[in-house]
C-alpha cells in the first residue's frame, strides 16, 4: 500500500524563490497542500532587489522607491548618465517583500511555512519524495529545492553594503541610482560603488568586487569603510548590513537526480550569468511554475537559457575571467557605447539582435574574439572543496 503524503509540494527553503512561488500558490487558491522549509526562525531587513520596470507593474505595492536616472562613473570621475522614457529603476526592500508574501501565505489554509525547520536528506520513495527534517520526516508528491548548492563558478561578485543615516544631506542626487561608480579594476579584477537614495539623509551605500574568487566580508567592510571615508560619510549612523557573495556563471543546471524533485532559486538558474539580475527572473519562473502546477503537470525549475544568450555571456564571463585588470574598460565603454535602452533590455533578458550587435561594437574587439572558439571554463556539476565559501543566494542590493 502505498503511504499517504504529507504534503502535494514541498518547498526547500524560504527566501525569496520559495517565498514568491508558495505566495502565489495561496493567492490563487490552487488547493495543493503546500509546506515551506525555512532554516531560518524569523525574517529580518537583510535583502534588497532592484530591477527596471514602467511605474505601475503587478509588484507596485512592494516598490518604495524607484529612480529615473542611474549612473555610471570611472575611476578619474567621468560620469555617463542613463534614463529610458517609461522605466524606472526600483527597489524592494527585503522586509516588505517577506511581510507581504507571509501575509499571503497566512490566508491560505493549505500553504504552512515552518520556520525553524531544515532538510536534511531527500530521497525518492514509492508514492513521492521523502525529506528528513531536523523536525521529522515529511512524504511529499514533490519537492522544489531551492537552497544554495556548492558549484564552481565562473566568477564572482562579492558584496557588503551599508544602509546609511545621518542628520544633514548625504551627497547624492535623489533622482538618480549609482549603478557602478567608480569602476576601477586590478588582478583580482573589477571594482566598484553601488548607491541608492532613499532619501536626503539615508541612503544605500555599497562595495562590489567581481573577480575569480569570493572575497572575505572583512575585507569588502575594510575597504567600503576607506569608500565612505572618501565620499564624507564616515560620521554616518549605519543602519543596518547586508551582503554576500554571487555565483556567476554556474552553467547549465543539470535535471535532478531524483525523481519529483527540481531546482530554482539562484543556484538553480535564476541568476543572470553577465550581470546578476534575479528578481524578476524567479517572478517569471514562479508564475510558470504555478501554470505547470494548476494544469496538473507538476512543478517546473527554470528555463534553459536561449542559445544566444548564453553563448553571449559565456564569452563575456571568460573574457573578464582572463583579463581581469580590463574589467573596468569592459564596462565603462558599455555604458559609454551602448543607448540605455539596448543595455537595459540586456541587462533584463530582453535583448534584440541589434543590440547585441551593439555591446559587441562597443567592446574591445581582441579578448572577446579570442573566446569565441574557447571551450566553457567549467562544468556546472564540478562541486567545491568543503573549504572553499559556498556562494551564497538571494543576498544582493542590486538584483
Amino acid at each position: 500500500m502505498t503511504p499517504a503524503v504529507d504534503a502535494d509540494l514541498v518547498i526547500l527553503g524560504g527566501g525569496l524563490a520559495g517565498l514568491t512561488l508558495a505566495a502565489r500558490l495561496a493567492r490563487v487558491r490552487s488547493g495543493l497542500r503546500v509546506v515551506v522549509l525555512e532554516p531560518r526562525t524569523a525574517y529580518q531587513d537583510d535583502r534588497s532587489w532592484c530591477f527596471w520596470r514602467p511605474e505601475q507593474h503587478d509588484l507596485s505595492h512592494l516598490v518604495s522607491r524607484s529612480w529615473k536616472t542611474w549612473t555610471f562613473s570611472d575611476a578619474a570621475g567621468l560620469t555617463v548618465r542613463h534614463r529610458v522614457p517609461g522605466l524606472a529603476y526600483q527597489y524592494i526592500r527585503g522586509s516588505d517583500f517577506y511581510a507581504s508574501a507571509q501575509a499571503d501565505i497566512a490566508e491560505s489554509a493549505n500553504v504552512d511555512l515552518r520556520l525553524g525547520v531544515h532538510a536534511e536528506t531527500v530521497d525518492a520513495v514509492p508514492g513521492g519524495v521523502r525529506v528528513e527534517t531536523n523536525a521529522g520526516p515529511l512524504l511529499a508528491r514533490q519537492v522544489v529545492d531551492t537552497r544554495p548548492r556548492a558549484a564552481e563558478s565562473m566568477l564572482y561578485q562579492s558584496f557588503v553594503g551599508f544602509e546609511l543615516e545621518r542628520e544633514h544631506p548625504l551627497p547624492f542626487e535623489l533622482g538618480e541610482v549609482t549603478l557602478m561608480g567608480s569602476l576601477d579594476a586590478d588582478a583580482e579584477g573589477l571594482s566598484f560603488v553601488y548607491a541608492l537614495p532613499l532619501g536626503r539623509n539615508r541612503a544605500i551605500v555599497e562595495w562590489t568586487r567581481f573577480g575569480t574568487a569570493p572575497i572575505e566580508r572583512e575585507r569588502l567592510v575594510g575597504e567600503l569603510d576607506e569608500v565612505l571615508t572618501g565620499l564624507g560619510l564616515a560620521d554616518a549612523r549605519r543602519v543596518r548590513t547586508e551582503g554576500g557573495v554571487l555565483a556567476m556563471g554556474l552553467g547549465r543546471q543539470t535535471a535532478s537526480p531524483i525523481p519529483g524533485v527540481v531546482h530554482a532559486g539562484n543556484a538553480g538558474g535564476a541568476l543572470r550569468a553577465a550581470s546578476g539580475y534575479g528578481f524578476l527572473r524567479i517572478q517569471r519562473w514562479a508564475q510558470l511554475c504555478t501554470e505547470s502546477l494548476l494544469a496538473g503537470q507538476g512543478a517546473v525549475g527554470h528555463p534553459d537559457e536561449p542559445r544566444a544568450r548564453r553563448a553571449f555571456d559565456r564569452i563575456f564571463l571568460q573574457a573578464v575571467r582572463a583579463h581581469p585588470e580590463r574589467t573596468a574598460e569592459y564596462f565603462f565603454a558599455l555604458a559609454r557605447g551602448v543607448a540605455p535602452a539596448a543595455l537595459v533590455r540586456f541587462l533584463s533578458d530582453g535583448a534584440r539582435p541589434t543590440d547585441y550587435a551593439r555591446i559587441i561594437a562597443s567592446l574591445p574587439w581582441t579578448p572577446f574574439l579570442s573566446q569565441v572558439a574557447a571551450p566553457a571554463a567549467f562544468s556546472p556539476a564540478q562541486t567545491l572543496p568543503a573549504t572553499r565559501p559556498t556562494p551564497t543566494t538571494e543576498t544582493s542590493v542590486q538584483r
